[in-house]
């Protein structure tokens, strides 16, 4: 039986809790034994300081149709976070991202659960305060250090924006406090941890803004 995520050569970086590297593993054992690794989270906003939100392509076998942050990567052994946030922008947006640099906002530790079924076609997520906790046995852990970065796009270069169709099936820019009220109002429509990035990058771009 195969787990539930899309199949790849390609090992990510296992790291310690102190987030130093240690090892490497395939993305089925680090997400089946619950291996820390890494990821970075994007958060990309426009002239209008509207966030991009993007919808995951409905074909894909784990998180299919979700919604999700701008970007998110999972940090692969022989690069940074940064080299991985910029790989997935390249791979999903088809964006470069020399002209308008990636701004670190922070780093912070996930622990995510995930039920599924044997079948794998319903998913319960659960994050640390149980939400959505069920009687199935079969659980997947996304525990990783997360760096989120902040991305400022010209209008001209959204315009140029080409999305990879066996990633994302459709993007859209709301106002951050429509992106919150949906949020809140259907957190099961969203990826498991967005609900953790969203609230750091809120935090930390309100707290930002106060300052200047």
């Amino acid at each position: 039986m195969n787990p539930p995520y899309p199949f790849t050569n390609q090992e990510l970086a296992v790291v310690s809790e102190q987030d130093s590297i240690i090892g490497s593993a395939l993305p089925d054992v680090v997400y089946s034994r619950g291996l820390i690794h890494r990821f970075a989270s994007v958060f990309i906003l426009d002239g209008q300081n509207r966030l991009l939100l993007q919808k995951r392509a409905s074909h894909k076998r784990r998180h299919g149709g979700l919604f999700s942050e701008s970007v998110s990567a999972q940090v692969e052994y022989n690069e940074s976070y940064l080299q991985a946030a910029s790989r997935r922008i390249q791979e999903e947006l088809g964006l470069m991202t020399h002209s308008d640099p990636l701004i670190e906002i922070c780093k912070m530790y996930m622990d995510v659960e995930e039920e599924y079924d044997d079948n794998y076609d319903s998913y319960t997520y659960l994050n640390n305060d149980g939400y959505g906790r069920s009687s199935v046995s079969n659980r997947w852990k996304k525990t990783a250090f997360v760096t989120i970065y902040k991305l400022y796009l010209h209008d001209d270069t959204i315009k140029h924006i080409s999305i990879n169709p066996s990633e994302i099936s459709n993007i859209y820019l709301l106002d951050l406090d429509r992106v919150i009220e949906f949020f809140n109002a259907s957190p099961g429509l969203f990826v498991p941890g967005f609900g953790f990035t969203l609230k750091a990058f809120v935090d930390i771009k309100t707290s930002t803004d106060q300052i200047h």
